[in-house]
């Protein structure tokens, strides 16, 4: 008997200390910013880490190849886009000239993650304005460079193309963006065997998706340094 109430003093006792040792749970905050970029040394600029900004290139330059809409003469591929903005490619098809790429970085930050971030700072910067941070803060920026450098997983990248808007004026977008917005590439080849704009639809989820997924190394590094575009990855016209 007495062994018994030992026992269940000590199994007592242990989950005691256990509890006491799990105090609250740190606050954290969302985070998430879009970035349109026309070359990789722009992203650099924006203080964002390198080796993420050549990896959004090369997946950004991976989707254009696999999803940007094709056309069987200039005009056609004109009229979606912007003049002179497309070419040909080695089938004598035409597609839109790549405009840049889109970066969207999206996750969480602890409130130690905020503190760090913020005593690098200005004291006109550090505020953490409550349970969110501007977009356009020095505050979310260093946050954002931050998590990314931390974690790969965080962002994801989509082609970006030039067009003309319904002003006569030029703009950028992804192609899932044009779509949200009316337009739907019917003159494309790939609107003749199917819905284009579903195709579009499909591919952003897919990016989306992908987020979770481990991304290039030193290799994707190199190659956008010194791939499509020229030396400084900058994006044609």
């Amino acid at each position: 008997m007495k062994r018994s109430k030992y026992v269940q003093l000590s199994l007592a006792a242990s989950v005691a200390m256990a509890i006491s040792g799990c105090g609250p749970t740190e606050k954290t905050y969302p985070l998430q910013k879009k970035y349109n970029f026309q070359s990789v040394q722009q992203c650099v600029d924006e203080k964002l880490p390198v080796d993420v900004c050549s990896d959004a290139f090369m997946n950004a330059m991976a989707e254009h190849r696999r999803i940007a809409p094709v056309y069987d003469n200039q005009a056609d591929c004109d009229a979606d886009f912007v003049a002179d903005w497309c070419q040909q490619d080695s089938t004598g098809k035409f597609i839109p000239k790549l405009g840049g790429f889109e970066l969207t970085a999206k996750g969480e930050v602890t409130q130690s993650e905020v503190d760090a971030a913020a005593a690098q700072l200005p004291a006109s910067e550090a505020t953490t304005g409550g349970s969110g941070f501007s977009g356009g803060s020095l505050l979310t920026g260093l946050l954002i460079g931050n998590m990314l450098s931390n974690n790969r997983n965080s962002y994801y990248s989509e082609p970006v193309y030039r067009y003309r808007d319904d002003r006569g004026g030029f703009g950028s977008s992804t192609l899932a963006q044009r779509v949200e917005k009316g337009s739907t590439f019917t003159k494309s080849n790939q609107a003749r065997y199917g819905s284009y704009t579903d195709t579009v639809r499909s591919a952003n989820k897919s990016i989306s998706v992908a987020s979770s997924t481990s991304r290039g190394g030193f290799g994707s590094k190199a190659s956008a340094r010194s791939g499509w575009g020229g030396s400084s990855s900058s994006f044609g016209g």
